[in-house]
């Protein structure tokens, strides 16, 4: 009782000092956001060439996508002492095998790199422009000055592009086919290439297993082949390659370039934007931003893996990360992309009834722990490659997904197309295997079966996160009017087990048989999932409340500080939702001291101080998703501005878009708030008690007073 009482006290003064009470009256909105400057906040800017390893340098579109060392394009295959942050590769979305376990696997295809770099060089200057979409690097020997410009086609997806300016001369390029691959599970694959030229074009073709694609290459600069490597000797003046998957090249360099950049200024001016007065946090979301909307595309060919198209880490995509970028996608108006992915999903729906009941042996939607590339027909037969393929809560978090976009897209033959079939099989999963018990409660278990965090043991009864992600889905399916025979109605009248989890502090444990000894030994706070990644609750619950106090407690090595994974993505977020300024701003400066982000921000590594596994792009949608809502949630069905907010100085905001039906614009300062309100849709919600009814096209300017 004691620490209840306490976790009432705290919650009183979160409350009051994150969420102070608020008058509202009309005012005028001036809207001076200059978004393309904000976005030119978030340049990489390096005036020195590094003399040992650094984080190279990310472009992509989607389809297609690499990085770029510091000399502008891949580093030297043979300089492996390089590749401690990542690899530099060409690699394509429908390059992949299936190969060990009957699973797939994107393979690199090649890369291009300078046949012999200067040991020395002055007036060194790279610059990654993520308002242009460009990569440009400079540097001189002697009389010698190189200038390389490159780029990933938005429009023309299959398509990369470089520009190289010579003047006297520049060593020779290298474009060598990926052959020898080292890929995930310990598989050493051989790749077979040939190349020739023909109508004008260099192809390079490339068989691994059962896939077969082409490499493309154009340039007006002279070549030669030798060994299946392409040389490119550069000339005096301009200098063009282009690199196209699959296709020839339908485009001059110049128009691609062109519109690659035009591309960008469009896609940010219809993309929400912050302007923030802490220069760190302006660089993450800048960053974090465009390291998303380069990654993921509305194609329906598949999605990124959580490094995207830089060989790191995991070669196949994770319907869980996925769902913490898709939230970020959905609020920050890039709603084709999001929409795409639900599509893609429900049109392969009966191949993941049929995968769910191989592995389960019951009815519904199980969402794969890691998506195909291929069909579902032979994925993972006989069996998966290990126990995290049997985390049953992942199912919630496909269901949210489906759920949210139908919200935005608000077309009802839509919803019934592409997100109720998601929605119903999802909570049909749970269904089946959803018992009542002595005790009255709604119990979960099934076998094989595995919880979201994996120190948390095997085929236990009652994992929490699938606790959590039964109740949300059937929520949902009742909603949705799916609940055809009142199942999910009474089991959630009578409640899951959540009491059966309830430690003596009042917060939940990981499932019923090893969660107590799993305490403090936890890779991930699963505890927090309500206030992160599943709205169950119209308030801040006591149990989830708690775990967020005890959040460096429950999981390992937090105190240190280090965290594993998405874990301090989900503590930030969660302080966001909750509340809690003084709490967000320790796990801010955490990000640092856990070496769990470079010094430059540029980047978020999967764990603290995982240097060869940079470029987490899951996390990154995290780090959108915690900012914004530090300014604008509406996570427990209210429109709550300011909550969180950590900065002092003028903030701007622009195109956040809610669930409630509004797209929200404005500024605060001194404790006050100018907001600009356009509904995208007829919609009725409270901000502060105040309700506020709004027709589709309406505008609403309103000024806040934050102050008590």
């Amino acid at each position: 009782m004691k620490i209840k009482n306490h976790y009432l006290i705290w919650l009183l003064v979160v409350s009051t000092s994150c969420s102070s009470r608020i008058k509202i009256s009309e005012g005028d909105f001036k809207d001076t956001f200059d978004y393309l400057q904000v976005m030119k906040s978030g340049d990489i800017s390096r005036t020195i060439r590094p003399d040992t390893a650094v984080l190279n340098l990310y472009q992509g579109n989607g389809r297609f996508g690499c990085s770029y060392g510091p000399m502008g394009l891949h580093n030297n295959p043979e300089k492996t002492e390089l590749e401690k942050y990542g690899k530099t590769q060409y690699m394509h979305i429908h390059h992949f095998a299936r190969a060990k376990f009957g699973s797939d696997y994107l393979l690199p295809l090649a890369r291009i790199y300078w046949e012999d770099e200067p040991n020395e060089v002055t007036n060194y200057n790279q610059c990654q422009s993520f308002c242009d979409g460009t990569i440009t690097t400079s540097f001189e020997e002697g009389k010698n000055k190189v200038t390389v410009t490159t780029w990933f086609d938005p429009v023309e997806r299959d398509l990369a592009g470089i520009k190289i300016k010579v003047e006297g001369k520049a060593p020779a390029i290298i474009i060598a086919p990926s052959e020898k691959l080292n890929v995930h599970y310990k598989q050493e694959l051989l790749q077979t290439a040939s190349s020739g030229f023909e109508s004008g074009l260099w192809k390079i073709n490339l068989s691994c297993l059962n896939v077969s694609s082409n490499l493309f290459i154009k340039t007006d600069a002279e070549t030669k082949l030798d060994k299946n490597r392409i040389y490119i000797n550069l000339k005096e003046g301009d200098n063009t390659i282009l690199i196209s998957a699959n296709s020839n090249p339908q485009t001059t360099p110049e128009e691609s370039l062109s519109r690659t950049t035009d591309w960008w200024h469009s896609k940010w001016g219809n993309t929400a934007c912050l302007s923030l007065p802490d220069g760190n946090a302006q660089k993450m979301w800048v960053r974090s931003m465009a390291y998303l909307l380069s990654s993921y595309n509305d194609d329906k060919l598949g999605t990124a893996p959580p490094s995207r198209f830089t060989g790191i880490g995991w070669p196949f995509p994770f319907p869980e990360d996925l769902s913490f970028i898709h939230a970020a996608l959905l609020y920050t108006g890039n709603m084709d992309i999001a929409k795409s992915w639900i599509e893609y999903w429900a049109e392969r729906i009966q191949g993941i009834k049929d995968y769910t009941k191989r592995l389960f042996g019951v009815e519904g939607v199980y969402s794969p722990w890691v998506f195909p590339y291929g069909e579902f027909e032979g994925y993972h037969d006989p069996v998966p490659p290990n126990k995290c393929y049997y985390e049953i809560h992942n199912s919630g978090y496909l269901a949210r997904m489906a759920y949210e976009t139908a919200i935005f897209v608000n077309d009802r033959n839509w919803t019934q197309k592409y997100a109720l079939p998601i929605i119903r099989e999802t909570a049909l999963f749970y269904k089946n295997f959803c018992k009542k018990e002595a005790d009255g409660l709604w119990h979960l278990f099934i076998t094989p079966s595995m919880g979201q965090d994996e120190e948390g043991g095997v085929n236990q009864k009652d994992y929490l996160c699938a606790l959590t992600s039964a109740e949300y889905c059937f929520q949902k399916a009742i909603e949705y009017k799916l609940d055809t025979d009142g199942f999910y109605k009474t089991a959630l009248e009578e409640g899951l087990a959540f009491p059966v989890l309830k430690s003596k502090q009042g917060f939940y444990f990981t499932n019923q048989g090893t969660g107590m000894e799993n305490f403090g030994k936890q890779k991930h706070p699963i505890q927090l999932n309500p206030l992160a990644f599943l709205p169950i609750d119209k308030d801040v619950s006591t149990p989830a409340a708690i775990a967020y106090k005890l959040r460096y407690e429950i999981t390992e090595d937090s105190y240190k500080p280090h965290f594993s994974g998405w874990t301090l993505g989900e503590f930030l977020l969660a302080g966001s939702r909750i509340g809690d300024v003084e709490g967000w701003k320790k796990d801010w400066a955490n990000l640092r001291k856990s070496d769990y982000v470079d010094a430059d921000w540029i980047q978020v590594y999967e764990s603290s101080r995982s240097h060869n596994h940079s470029f987490y792009v899951t996390s990154s949608g995290l780090m959108v998703q915690t900012l914004l809502n530090n300014l604008v949630t509406d996570w427990f069905g209210k429109l709550e501005i300011a909550k969180c907010n950590p900065w002092n100085g003028k903030i701007f905001f622009r195109n956040i878009y809610s669930l409630l039906g509004v797209k929200v614009s404005g500024s605060l300062k001194n404790n006050n708030a100018e907001l600009l309100l356009e509904a995208w849709k007829d919609c009725k919600f409270d901000i502060k008690g105040k309700k506020i009814k709004m027709v589709k096209g309406e505008t609403k300017t309103i000024n806040l007073n934050l102050n008590e």
